[in-house]
């Protein structure tokens, strides 16, 4: 019985009959066959997705380009652009090959091979295609070895003690296949240290999830489309607070015109009386990575990111709260799966512009607006003030404290105001010689 646990393997191959019947037998095994008809194709796969495979299988009689003819030295020409990407990525993945019965005319070509294939550790290296079922070398003998292989590797170490995570990452999945090879690289820092030395991602990788589970949840309809500008990023606080229950203003550029939130409101504060997706626990996880991570920029930037050693059991740390959150939302999700009931709970209240703030708009009419150079002697009389530290200056425009005055408390009520008849009278035309002091 197949664990519950999918291995991805890249499989070049160009003949297009046995992809779909191929793919299915690799199922059964619990395998993921991400299939290239050429190696070009295949070979950017393998740099910008190399965390994610647990194998390689390569045919012996393939296109190394699209638009090539077939190259009947394909692994030759193969074999060395492996061994740099290997040496770029300073790891290997095991890799083997699965050809037609003819595969025994290139003897040259396996010999060769077999010099860059480590046999002792991941077993039979050439597999043939139609072959009787108990024969060695049939295919379901190379699905079989890999699994067995995969699972001392530190990646299928990960799959398998994450495997309910990794259930709702991928491709076809809840969340982007991208958060899983972030998510994986991440973990795999912790399981296999010694084969993760350089620390070093394209952007915050923690951000980078959080931000596809955000997007998952606008997907399935939890997540309001106000928490994304015009050019579709994503303010992450804005979606972490809506998701919590918060009540979140809507903006057109920098206008608010409304506002949104998620089912009845309560109590904006986690764990209040209203509606929210995220329960206390869950916003709090959320908020806390957020805050470590830094949530000023998007998942298309690709600044280097460095694992401070120093704060390496720190981040891991989060990496594992990331998990619980990524298992928490997937359940939910399953729990939750209308779409449109979804939508339904999502709560807009639109604006006119004289009914925003209105609580402000009072304030500002009770609010003396007469400008201080206007302001004569007499009008500064009874008027409260907060002292700065040189004086009442900033807070009082044109008056200066008498020097003779001192004070105890930074909150004084002017008594007395007299002309100022000194050198700084252009800036400061009087003087403040008595106040009270308010506490």
């Amino acid at each position: 019985m197949v664990e519950d646990i999918t291995y991805k393997v890249l499989w070049v191959d160009d003949q297009k009959e046995i992809v779909e019947s191929t793919k299915l037998d690799a199922d059964k095994y619990g395998i993921e066959l991400d299939h290239y008809s050429n190696w070009q194709e295949a070979e950017i796969a393998l740099e910008n997705n190399f965390e994610d495979y647990t194998a390689i299988i390569l045919d012996a009689y393939c296109q190394i380009k699209p638009t090539e003819n077939i190259k009947e030295e394909f692994i030759n020409a193969v074999l060395p652009s492996l061994s740099k990407v290997f040496g770029r990525k300073q790891k290997f993945i095991p890799w083997y090959i699965l050809s037609a019965g003819t595969m025994n005319l290139f003897s040259h070509t396996v010999n060769c091979a077999e010099y860059q294939h480590n046999t002792e550790e991941w077993g039979r290296m050439l597999y043939i295609k139609d072959v009787p079922d108990e024969d060695p070398k049939n295919s379901h003998f190379l699905f079989e070895n890999i699994r067995r292989v995969g699972k001392n590797q530190s990646n299928n170490i990960v799959l398998f003690r994450h495997k309910e995570v990794f259930s709702y990452l991928g491709k076809d999945k809840l969340i982007d296949e991208r958060a899983r090879t972030l998510m994986l690289k991440m973990l795999s820092v912790l399981y296999a240290p010694d084969e993760n030395i350089k620390y070093e991602y394209a952007g915050n990788p923690l951000r980078k999830v959080l931000e596809y589970i955000f997007r998952a949840a606008r997907k399935m309809g939890f997540l309001t489309n106000h928490v994304f500008d015009a050019d579709d990023h994503l303010i992450l606080l804005n979606a972490s607070r809506y998701l919590a229950g918060f009540t979140i203003d809507c903006y057109e550029g920098k206008t608010v015109v409304g506002n949104a939130r998620w089912g009845n409101e309560g109590p904006k504060r986690f764990g209040g009386g209203g509606d929210s997706v995220f329960p206390n626990d869950i916003s709090s996880l959320v908020l806390n990575i957020l805050n470590y991570s830094s949530s000023e920029s998007h998942t298309e930037e690709e600044t280097p990111y460095f694992i401070d050693e120093l704060n390496k059991e720190l981040f891991l740390g989060y990496v594992l709260q990331l998990c619980h959150v990524i298992k928490w939302f997937g359940k939910y999700t399953d729990q939750h799966p209308n779409v449109e009931e979804n939508r339904k709970k999502q709560v807009e209240i639109k604006q006119s512009p004289k009914e925003k703030n209105p609580e402000k708009k009072k304030k500002e009419e009770k609010k003396d607006v007469t400008p201080h150079h206007q302001l004569s002697a007499e009008d500064y009389k009874g008027k409260k003030y907060m002292i700065s530290s040189d004086g009442v200056t900033r807070f009082c425009g044109r008056c200066k404290l008498d020097p003779s005055i001192s004070l105890s408390s930074q909150l004084i009520t002017i008594e007395e105001v007299v002309p100022n008849e000194g050198d700084d009278m252009d800036k400061y035309p009087y003087i403040v010689t008595r106040v009270s002091l308010n506490n």
